[in-house]
């Protein structure tokens, strides 16, 4: 594999679920410091704590506490990160109150060393601003112009940053959210039985007397693989 250094942000139970798939593959895990100043003839990554990129603006420091109350007393300093890291796997939770990671303004700059990006929480312009749209199973790449911040054809630059960001990919629904999801079950999906027509039911089906539905329809190609 090539020596190449990747940085994961977030310690939850998504970045541990891409943590796995990295130890799985043999990528090897460096601290902090020797990510920022070492140079590897192996491919390694980087876990990134909120506490890692994040400081307040008034003095520089940390508060857990503190930073999910009141996120917008923060700011980012994840730039020295995207200057020895190659790709970037997002995995951490994102408060529209919080810093982004960095801004579009910043991909164009030489030292700007990213140049994959995998959003796995896709929040459209959010905290990762090269997540202008959602990327889907049939197209799951599109390309970023470092000099204009807009979506371009996959691999269509030598320079661009190629992004992926899935909104569909399967999940576990977490232990703690049971009560969340029967009342959303109950207030929205329920009613809609009801109904002759629903929008909701209708948007959420996949398949119907055999065959996909228009909105899926991209996944012929899928579906027929093994056919």
């Amino acid at each position: 594999m090539p020596p190449i250094k990747i940085i994961l942000t977030g310690s939850g139970r998504v970045g541990k679920g891409a943590k796995e798939i990295l130890d799985t593959l043999g990528v090897r895990e460096v601290s902090t410091q020797d990510f920022l100043h070492h140079y590897f003839d192996e491919p390694v990554y980087l876990v990134l704590k909120s506490s890692d990129y994040n400081r307040r603006k008034s003095d520089g420091g940390y508060d857990q506490e503190e930073f999910y109350a009141n996120p917008e007393k923060y700011e980012s300093h994840f730039l020295k990160f995207a200057e020895e890291g190659e790709i970037l796997i997002a995995s951490h939770y994102w408060d529209p109150d919080a810093p982004r990671l960095f801004e579009l303004k910043d991909i164009d700059h030489p030292d700007f060393a990213i140049s994959v990006i995998a959003d796995i929480s896709c929040d459209i312009h959010g905290s990762i601003p090269t997540t202008v749209k959602a990327s889907n199973i049939l197209n799951p790449v599109y390309d970023i112009d470092r000099k204009t911040g807009e979506a371009i054809e996959a691999f269509g630059s030598q320079t661009s940053i190629s992004v992926m960001a899935i909104d569909n990919l399967p999940c576990e629904l977490p232990r703690g959210a049971s009560t969340d999801f029967g009342d959303q079950l109950i207030q929205w999906v329920i009613p809609e039985l009801n109904k002759e027509v629903s929008p909701i039911l209708e948007g959420a089906t996949i398949a119907r007397d055999g065959d996909l539905t228009l909105e899926f329809m991209y996944l012929l190609n899928y579906v027929n693989a093994d056919s």
